[in-house]
Parts: structure tokens; sequence; C-alpha cells
């Protein structure tokens, strides 16, 4: 990956010291840099990126072994304007009221939806692709504007990945 960003103009690039796993363990908000703590990423990774990025760095206890990555059980529908989804139940007790209050108009994912994987998904700000099995997030994300594209992916999701697994997002700033 370094070989590809070096010789796509990309300056700032380093070799991370600390385990960490890109966008599963950071989510990016216009405001934050959201990093997931408790199954496979190192929380010195945390200080790490916001050295790096120089932007705050915000960390969430995972505490439900189903939800391995923070972006299994969060995902940002609108980078620009913080809007998010997440599984509450995902986090401990300290980082619910974290979210709470960062980002008080969330999308609440239920239990069957997080499992079907719906919180690993990607969008662009108007489209939210996700899998078609995580049902219960069609309408709400519908109702705030967004276009959700439901997609079979049956076979990802037997590895313990949706959408968000499948793509690299690059960003400028």
């Amino acid at each position: 990956h370094l070989e590809w960003f070096r010789a796509n103009n990309y300056s700032e690039i380093r070799e991370p010291e600390h385990t960490n796993e890109g966008e599963g363990d950071f989510v990016v908000t216009a405001s934050y840099l959201l990093a997931g703590r408790g199954f496979r990423a190192s929380p010195q990774s945390h200080a790490e990126a916001q050295e790096f990025f120089g932007r705050p760095v915000i960390g969430l206890d995972l505490v439900d072994p189903r939800f391995y990555h923070l972006d299994t059980a969060l995902a940002v529908l609108d980078e620009a304007s913080d809007d998010v989804m997440y599984y509450p139940e995902a986090f401990s007790p300290g980082s619910r009221q974290v979210l709470s209050r960062l980002f008080p108009d969330a999308l609440l994912a239920t239990e069957a939806d997080a499992v079907a994987w719906g919180l690993n998904s990607v969008s662009d700000g108007l489209h939210v692709i996700l899998p078609q099995g995580a049902v219960g997030l069609f309408a709400p994300l519908r109702e705030r504007g967004y276009e959700p594209i439901g997609m079979d992916l049956s076979e990802l999701l037997k590895g313990g990945g949706s959408v968000k697994c499948c793509t690299q997002e690059l960003r400028d700033a």
C-alpha cells in the first residue's frame, strides 16, 4: 500500500509503529477521528494517529466481541455534517455517553441490523451502501434523506465483514 500511495503523489505517508487496521479501527468525521478500543486495535495507535493527522482522536471502548472493530458498530453517513449511525450496546456505558454528546441526532441501529453488518457500510453523503439483510435501516435512512442501496454480500458476510471491508477511502485533507 505504501508504494501505491508514493506512486500517486501522497507525500505525507508513514508506516505506523502501533497496530491498527486503518478505517476498521478509525472512523473519520468532519470534527473527529473516532478510534475503537477493545479487541484488535492497540490503544497506543490513537496517540500516534492524533500526532500524524493533527485531529482530535476520541477513543471508544467496544465491549461486545461480535463488534471487534469500530467500523462494525458505527458508520459515518455524512462526513461533512458529522451524521453517524451506531449500535449503542456495542460500546461501554462511558463511550455511549460520549457518542450521545458528540452525535445527539445519530441514527441508532437495532441489534438485528448490527449483527447483519449494517453498520459496516459506506456512504458518499447521499447513497448508503449496506448489506441487504440490514432491512431495519432502510426506512430510517430514507427518512433522513439518504438513499440506501442493499447489496448481496452473503459470501463476504461469512468471513465477518461487509461493505466497508471492501473499501479504502482516499481523502486529500
